[in-house]
């Protein structure tokens, strides 16, 4: 009988001392740039490099997908991180400048000239408002009911050069939305070829 009593003691014990673990659950809201999410990091950074146009801004029965001079325009996704407002929330941005000097692209297309093969490395430098792409106003809007906004940019076409050139989006904090500080940056090569 003693055994018993200690056993369902011992019992009791174990059994009532357990600790219910709640899930921790995030109620804040953060941006990121979609493309960070989905690309790895550049050789030595901490953010994605693109050399491609990002799915989201995209025809899916596009041929060439490389980001060049005579895209026109590319866009990128801005995602909302949390739950989703009932009134339009801004994501501030800005523009940095290369942290890179080279970088090497697939082959241009066959009917554009002049043609280059896959590989050639480039040698790079900032684009510039104005004359690589269009003036960018600073801030993206996320719609009420939305998780995602979308960015614009629109390349403008200054001839045929050599090398590429470099433009860095950077969420900031001049929004009602904060960025997420890990997926907050994007660099994006032009083909000037």
């Amino acid at each position: 009988m003693r055994k018993i009593i200690s056993i369902l003691t011992i019992l009791s014990v174990a059994f009532s001392s357990c600790i219910k673990n709640d899930l921790p659950v995030y109620t804040g809201r953060v941006a990121e740039i979609d493309a960070t999410t989905w690309n790895a990091n550049g050789a030595g950074m901490t953010y994605a490099f693109l050399t491609r146009i990002p799915v989201a801004g995209r025809s899916a029965n596009t041929a060439d997908s490389t980001v060049r001079r005579l895209n026109g325009s590319i866009t990128l996704r801005i995602n909302l991180v949390g739950p989703q407002s009932d009134k339009d929330e801004t994501v501030g941005y800005s523009t940095f400048t290369s942290p890179v000097t080279t970088v090497s692209f697939p082959a241009t297309p066959a009917a554009q000239t002049p043609a280059q093969p896959a590989n050639t490395a480039l040698a790079v430098s900032d684009a510039v408002a104005g004359t690589h792409y269009a003036a960018l106003s600073g801030t993206v809007t996320i719609p009420a009911h939305s998780s995602f906004g979308l960015l614009t940019i629109t390349v403008l076409n200054p001839g045929a050069g050599t090398g590429a050139r470099f433009l860095g989006i950077q969420l900031n904090s001049n929004g009602s939305i904060k960025p997420n500080v890990n997926y907050s940056q994007v660099g994006i090569f032009i083909d000037q070829r």
